[in-house]
């Protein structure tokens, strides 16, 4: 019998290499088409309908299992020869498998490390996230991955060398003769926990001709998860049909599940076509799980503030967990399974020696089944689960009020347009002119001088009365046109200020305005905010992180209701989760409070996702559900049940609005202005009096001393 064996494998590549195959054992439809198949025989290994099969479920590559039994006899090892010739032929990526190739590489080593394991079992404890990160065994064990469940026996259990990768294309796994120890060890091997190599994408086929051997995979050992695609067909040896039937489990330990695919004579490759087509997809089969339950985990991130899982007057609490557990135990009622639920307070993020804390920790430990909500999809994430189905995309921005237009812009310049302010310049100049050609050229006498017709001009666009009383009526006129027509100006310009002091700006529209603005910064106390602030490559988000986040260490850290309640009472911008942040809102602001909202995203949150188990048996189950969920309605029902809408803007800007400081800074820029010019001018004024003075005593004392002078010669030349 091993004589046949080895001589069978060393034909099997011998063909593959004549074909132009890798050493791998794959070939090419294009390398081998003249390549002529045999009629199979009834009874025996029927290619036709193998690679029918394979075909219908769209697979081109084919993994084949082979046992010494499946070669014992001349008659079975040509028609195992056939068969490879005619998958070759057809254009089948071929690779054969020894069902007895075992590993064993340092065997007495592999003995021990499975003692080992069997006297110390992995630790699936409920135990606290600190207590199970700080020891030092669980990190080992994490670090290598789940637990292992294959047991060994070295004889009709052995560690098999067979290692499927994870493919994303479908492939075909053909066994023959299951019943065999060999075949079973096979199975036992791709059951196991750590490999579970029954998923949707690889398709079985088992191949027997005794119905009582499908009794065999009865095994506890040999567990085939709803996720599987996995057929028995049976044919009897002297019968012209065959039987197919889909087989899995619920749970290892529960009975084999039975369903014929079709009825129980199919006589040829059309006639099961027709069945696999009336059958349609296994899995819609499987949708009972019999109660079955589930370990489960569940972060509330706000202990302190939670109340119930259905509050929906605290919906702005632990929101994430809320909205997706509605989902999860949808799909307990539909898959009609149970939770045994771990509450946590941390989603879970890397550490420096390579674990995880909170929920990601207890899946790396492989404590945990599945989450009862979503989570962030991460690479750092994806190592050590699977994430069956993405759920919502959850937005966390800056929000913040805009400041209002008199903080971050001269209101009193803004009334009128620059070729208004060009055309009062003009007037003034004009009516200056004018009143001084009245002035030069009036018959009458004015108590006034050229700085005089200046100042009025001033006063009248400030609606000033004049000192001066003016007698001719041509200066009158001027006086009253003058007055008519500022006072139109001064009445819009009043008006138009009053608007602009109840108006936001829209001063702040990118990251880079904040940056710049006069704005504070807070940001909601949860881990992503800080790992994602840190991890943002933006350098704009760079720039606002160092500038007004990261010199104030944890006090910018704080919760979304002290945060908001900053933002409504000053200039005050807040990072948070915008759902959350929209329900404070609601809650709290009145409805001119509501104008003048402005969000701003740092950083772009990736989409959330139920994460489940490395190598879960049940995970394609759970995605079809969840999608189902999203297909017909359910997930919008409870995104808009339990994420507050963005508040809309309905009672406009009026109401009463207060005058600061702010709002007068430029006018009292302007009296200061004119304080100093005037205490300037005091200034100038008694240093030009007392030169002036100083410079008049100077001049009668020489006129003096002249004088005096000219007495003295006029009396000594008298005297002479």
């Amino acid at each position: 019998m091993t004589l046949h064996f080895i001589l069978l494998i060393c034909h099997i590549f011998l063909v593959a290499n004549s074909s132009g195959a890798g050493p791998s054992g794959f070939a090419g439809a294009e390398q081998l088409g003249n390549s002529t198949p045999k009629e199979p025989t009834r009874g025996g290994y029927d290619a036709q309908i193998f690679m029918e099969y394979f075909r219908w479920h769209g697979v081109h590559n084919i993994m084949l299992i082979v046992c010494p039994q499946d070669v014992g006899t001349s008659e079975k090892h040509h028609k195992l020869k056939s068969l490879l010739r005619q998958f070759i032929a057809h254009g089948f990526s071929t690779r054969v498998f020894n069902g007895q190739d075992y590993d064993n590489d340092n065997e007495s080593h592999r003995s021990a490390v499975q003692a080992q394991a069997e006297a110390e079992p992995f630790n699936t404890t409920h135990t606290s996230t600190a207590d199970s990160t700080s020891a030092a065994p669980a990190l080992s064990r994490a670090t290598f991955g789940p637990p292992r469940t294959f047991r060994s026996d070295n004889n009709t259990r052995r560690p098999l060398r067979l290692q499927l990768p994870a493919l994303t294309y479908k492939s075909g796994i053909l066994l023959l003769e299951f019943a065999s120890a060999c075949s079973l060890n096979a199975l036992r091997w791709a059951a196991a926990a750590e490999h579970n190599y029954f998923t949707t994408n690889r398709f079985w086929l088992l191949f027997t001709d005794e119905p009582t051997h499908i009794s065999l995979l009865d095994d506890e050992d040999i567990f085939l998860p709803p996720d599987g695609e996995v057929r028995v067909m049976l044919w009897q040896p002297g019968v012209q049909f065959f039987t197919l039937v889909d087989v899995y489990k619920v749970a290892a330990d529960k009975p084999l599940r039975r369903t014929l695919v079709g009825g129980r004579e199919l006589r040829d490759a059309e006639d099961m076509l027709q069945a696999l087509g009336k059958f349609g997809s296994a899995i819609s089969y499987r949708q009972n799980l019999e109660g079955i339950t589930f370990k489960t985990g569940l972060v509330i991130a706000f202990p302190d503030l939670f109340t119930n899982i259905e509050d929906l007057s605290l919906r702005h609490i632990d929101t994430i967990s809320k909205v997706n557990n509605r989902l999860t135990l949808e799909l307990a009622n539909k898959l009609n399974l149970r939770f045994n639920t771990h509450q946590v307070d941390n989603y879970g993020w890397h550490k420096p020696n390579g674990s995880f804390d909170g929920l990601m920790g207890r899946f790396q430990r492989y404590e945990l089944d599945f989450a009862q909500m979503a989570i962030f999809m991460r690479l750092d994430r994806i190592a050590i689960v699977d994430f069956v189905a993405e759920t919502y995309r959850i937005r966390a921005g800056i929000m913040f009020r805009q400041p209002p237009l008199s903080a971050v812009a001269n209101i009193f310049a803004m009334p009128f347009a620059s070729d208004v302010w060009i055309a009062i310049l003009l007037l003034m100049i004009f009516t200056i002119c004018i009143f001084i050609v009245e002035l030069v050229y009036s018959p009458h006498l004015h108590e006034m001088d050229i700085l005089d017709c200046v100042v009025f001009v001033w006063g009248a666009m400030c609606q000033q009365g004049f000192y001066a009383n003016l007698l001719n009526r041509s200066a009158r006129v001027i006086i009253f046109t003058t007055f008519v027509s500022t006072l139109f100006l001064y009445t819009s310009f009043s008006a138009n200020i009053v608007a602009l002091l109840q108006s936001p700006s829209e001063a702040i529209q990118t990251l880079s305005d904040l940056t710049q603005s006069p704005l504070e910064v807070g940001v909601q106390d949860t881990q992503y905010n800080k790992i994602y602030f840190n991890e943002s490559t933006d350098p704009v988000t760079n720039h606002l992180y160092h500038k007004k986040i990261a010199p104030k260490g944890e006090n910018i850290f704080m919760r979304p209701a002290i945060g908001m309640k900053k933002m409504r009472t000053g200039l005050f911008a807040y990072q948070v989760e915008l759902q959350a942040g929209y329900q404070i809102i609601s809650n709290t602001f009145s409805e001119p409070e509501k104008c003048g909202l402005k969000e701003l995203e740092p950083f772009q949150l990736p989409m959330i996702a139920v994460p489940t188990r490395k190598n879960f048996p049940y995970k394609e189950l759970f995605r079809r559900q969840l999608r189902w969920q999203r297909e017909v309605g359910l997930m919008n029902r409870e995104e808009l049940k339990w994420f507050p809408q963005k508040p809309k803007c309905e009672g406009g800007m009026g109401g009463f609005v207060s005058i600061g400081i702010t709002e007068c800074r430029y006018a009292l820029g302007i009296f200061g202005f004119g304080l100093l010019l005037s205490a300037f001018s005091f200034i100038l004024e008694l240093i030009v009096n007392y030169v002036w003075n100083l410079a008049k005593k100077i001049h009668r004392n020489r006129k003096q001393r002249k004088e005096s002078n000219t007495a003295d010669e006029y009396r000594g030349n008298f005297v002479h």
